[in-house]
């Protein structure tokens, strides 16, 4: 059976699981915060910490980097179009890596497929960045910078990058079980590419040298794209690098859905 009919089973299949899928995410969500005194607060104050930081240490770098002038709030909005994306497809990544290994009782003893745990976090990570990103356009619009419609244009480039994330860190999951330094490699690699891709700094604020560097990176296109809907209404976008990336991603999770179905006997004898 092919990579492609298995992944249709696989979503026709999720259907009935549906009830699992939304009642677990709630409650991992629920239960992340329930004993904390600030509750859904938690959600918003580890980004917003580090915003200000790189707010403060940054933003001097950035001027006359060729952002438009939005006041005083340029570049933090900057920084928040692509920190806070980026932050939910590194806790996407980090998260489906450690699938099989952190659902290994739950695979072993109960008959939940892995492809309803592989939903519940998709659901999870993406909950979060919902509820960050509105809490970004409500902010923007008491600054005066209202979100115009051009923030639907981030939407098929969180589909590229979501796809990306999956497709990738899915295969990366089969190698965890059976070699656990998968898992401690992964935010590794993500810190560094994290300062690889134009997040903090905008790609003209590096000398010309170094700019053509920044195209060997997927991530690239993605996170600017971000930037220019938020900034510069959606003008400029790289459509045909993030297609790329979409459609490796794709290429990614199909390949990954093949070896987790031709591994998944000997990763339950790991379990």
């Amino acid at each position: 059976m092919s990579s492609t009919a298995t992944f249709s089973r696989r979503v026709s299949a999720l259907r009935q699981w549906r009830g699992f899928v939304l009642g677990a995410a709630v409650r991992e969500l629920r239960a992340r915060y329930a004993r904390s005194l600030f509750g859904w607060i938690w959600l918003i104050v580890p980004p917003a910490v580090l915003i200000g930081i790189y707010t403060l240490v940054f933003s001097r770098m950035t001027r006359g980097a060729g952002l438009p002038d939005h006041g005083p709030y340029t570049y933090s909005i900057f920084l928040c179009a692509g920190m806070l994306t980026w932050q939910w497809f590194s806790e996407l990544a980090t998260r489906v890596v450690g699938l099989f290994t952190n659902n290994a009782t739950l695979l072993k003893k109960t008959p939940t497929p892995w492809y309803a745990l592989l939903a519940v976090e998709i659901v999870v990570t993406t909950a979060g960045l919902a509820i960050q990103m509105a809490l970004f356009a409500l902010l923007l619009a008491l600054a005066g910078h209202w979100p115009g419609w051009n923030w639907l244009l981030m939407l098929p480039l969180l589909a590229a990058q979501g796809m990306f994330a999956i497709g990738l860190a899915l295969g990366l999951a089969v190698f965890q079980v059976f070699l656990r330094d998968v898992g401690l490699t992964v935010p590794l690699v993500l810190q560094v590419w994290f300062w690889l891709t134009p997040i903090v700094y905008p790609a003209s604020a590096l000398p010309e040298s170094y700019r053509h560097l920044l195209d060997l990176n997927l991530m690239t296109p993605i996170v600017q794209g971000y930037q220019s809907a938020v900034l510069f209404d959606g003008a400029g976008i790289d459509w045909r690098g993030a297609a790329f990336v979409a459609v490796l991603g794709a290429a990614a999770f199909l390949g990954s859905i093949r070896l987790v179905r031709r591994n998944l006997p000997a990763m339950r004898d790991e379990f």
